[in-house]
C-alpha cells in the first residue's frame, strides 16, 4: 500500500502544481488584457488629439492668410476707397445710380415724356395699369 500512497501523493502534487500554474496563467492573461485595453484607449486619445492639432494648424494657416490679406496694401486701398471715399492720384470716380442707363440719357423726347409721367404716378396707379391695361409688345 505504501506504493499506492506514494503514487497518490505525487498525483495530488502534480494536480496542485498544474492548478497553480493555471491560476498564475489566468492572472497574467487578465493583467495583460487590461493593459492592452488601456493601450488601445491611449492610442484612440492620441489619434483624436492629433486630429485636433491638425484642425488647429489649418485654422491658424487660414487666420494667418487672412491677417496677411487684411494688412496688405491692396486691402487697405479698397477699404479707403469704399469707406473713406478716397481715390488714387489720376483716378476718376463715376457714380452710376440704379435704374439709369446710357440709353435713357440719349432717348427721344417721347420716352422722356413717358418717364416724367410715370415718375409722378402713384404706386397703386402703376399696379392698376400693370394688371388691368393691355400692353402690346
Amino acid at each position: 500500500m505504501n506504493k499506492y500512497a506514494k503514487g497518490s501523493v505525487t498525483s495530488i502534487l502534480v494536480i496542485a502544481i498544474i492548478f497553480l500554474a493555471l491560476v498564475v496563467l489566468g492572472l497574467f492573461g487578465y493583467s495583460t488584457s487590461k493593459e492592452m485595453a488601456k493601450k488601445k484607449e491611449v492610442e484612440k486619445e492620441i489619434i483624436s488629439l492629433q486630429e485636433q492639432a491638425d484642425n488647429i494648424k489649418k485654422e491658424n494657416m487660414a487666420l494667418s492668410d487672412r491677417i496677411s490679406y487684411l494688412s496688405s496694401k491692396d486691402y487697405q486701398e479698397v477699404q479707403a476707397k469704399d469707406k473713406l471715399n478716397l481715390q488714387s492720384p489720376g483716378e476718376n470716380v463715376v457714380i452710376i445710380t440704379p435704374g439709369s442707363s446710357a440709353q435713357s440719357a440719349v432717348s427721344s423726347p417721347v420716352k422722356a415724356e413717358k418717364v416724367s409721367s410715370t415718375a409722378t404716378e402713384t404706386n397703386y396707379h402703376k399696379w392698376w395699369d400693370y394688371f388691368f391695361k393691355l400692353r402690346v409688345l
